[in-house]
């Protein structure tokens, strides 16, 4: 099964988002709203920041009550863009979902329900939207680096999500805290509307990317767990690079994917390389580009010569690596990370996000914005 690279038409893309304008109303259960919204960053900048806490269900419905718009924008207008520029109908994309989702875990999929009830949609264009990630192909990048490679010691991580801007995604960016009654607080680095995960860290300190690739029309499948969930499963889950690896490992797996997985605590990383039947893990003295020790890095699929260029950067800066490096000389001098583009230190439980704007500038081109975990989670304590 090889995966739809995404190739949109912008003017094009304008007429069917307009389309797709229809305000489809559902029954929205009543209750207290578990969860509260805020913003960081100035003017475009803007990030919208949803505090979300108690059983799935109730966090997805607090998710669509704090922001209805933004997530009717999401699962509404942008799935149909994307869509349209795949050449896939809505029935394609539903029968699609269809093979995946007997492999979401079930609270996924209630959260997803409260969502839908929360922003008065139907569960059927949430389902869209989460289906999209697993049938387009996007190229990313991801290192890791800790000890003697970096300034103090610390793990600094980064996750640059190159993938199409045209449909409008980057419109209402979010950072998503969650505070679940089953598993470790966390914050997912994406957009209102989005329950899956492309970019996240826990309170742990186990933090996560990943990179679109494709090892084969032979290893890959719709009939397992999607991307997004598999990573949502490890961020939400494990509180250990040994567990997160293994939550990987067992996942039944769609396509081919990288992920980099970093561990605060241990000061440690791997670089996994996976598909349907295909599971590879790398430590830095394993790794089969340029060797830096206490590194691991991927860039744009195993093959790619950006491999080289991001080892070459890494090499330059080896000892001096900070968040800063990250942003400035790794995502924005080597231009990868155009939908978004984070940096961790994961040890301080911080990261700065820089995303793509309505205007067509690149995520890795504009201000990162910063936020701290940890302090977010205190904030809510100390109520």
């Amino acid at each position: 099964m090889r995966r739809l690279e995404l190739r949109l038409v912008w003017v094009l893309c304008i007429v069917v988002m307009a389309l797709a304008g229809v305000d489809v109303q559902a029954q929205s259960a009543p209750g207290r709203v578990h969860g509260s919204l805020s913003t960081i960053g100035q003017g475009e900048n803007q990030i919208a920041v949803l505090h979300l806490w108690g059983k799935p269900y109730d966090m997805g419905y607090a998710h669509g009550k704090l922001v209805p718009e933004q997530v009717r924008h999401l699962v509404q207008g942008t799935v149909q863009v994307m869509a349209f520029g795949a050449g896939l109908s809505m029935d394609q994309i539903d029968a699609m979902w269809k093979q995946m989702e007997p492999y979401v875990p079930a609270e996924y999929l209630e959260e997803m329900r409260g969502l839908a009830d929360g922003a008065g949609v139907s569960y059927t264009d949430v389902c869209r939207m989460h289906a999209v990630p697993d049938i387009s192909e996007f190229h990313c990048s991801f290192f890791a680096a800790w000890g003697k490679a970096t300034q103090d010691g610390h793990l600094i991580q980064i996750r640059a999500l190159d993938y199409a801007t045209m449909a409008g995604i980057q419109k209402y960016p979010a950072l998503v805290v969650y505070e679940p009654d089953d598993g470790v607080p966390f914050v997912n680095v994406g957009w209102c509307g989005f329950v899956g995960m492309v970019t996240g860290m826990n309170a742990e300190g186990i933090a996560m990317s990943e990179i679109g690739d494709h090892l084969g029309d032979e290893h890959e499948t719709l009939e397992g767990e999607p991307m997004p969930f598999v990573m949502r499963d490890v961020i939400q889950h494990t509180r250990s690079l040994g567990e997160a690896i293994y939550r990987v490992r067992r996942a039944p797996r769609t396509s081919s994917y990288l992920y980099c997985i970093g561990d605060a605590e241990a000061r440690d990383a791997r670089a996994l390389v996976t598909a349907k039947d295909v599971f590879r893990v790398y430590d830095p003295d394993s790794l089969p580009y340029k060797r830096l020790g206490q590194t691991v890095y991927m860039s744009m699929g195993t093959d790619s010569g950006w491999n080289r260029k991001i080892g070459d950067v890494l090499a330059r800066g080896y000892g001096r690596i900070d968040p800063e490096f990250a942003m400035i000389d790794v995502m924005r001098g080597l231009g990868t990370g155009d939908l978004h583009a984070v940096a961790f230190d994961v040890t301080a439980g911080k990261l700065w996000v820089a995303n793509a704007s309505m205007k067509g500038e690149d995520g890795f081109g504009r201000e990162f914005v910063p936020f701290c975990l940890r302090e977010c989670l205190q904030s809510r304590a100390g109520r």
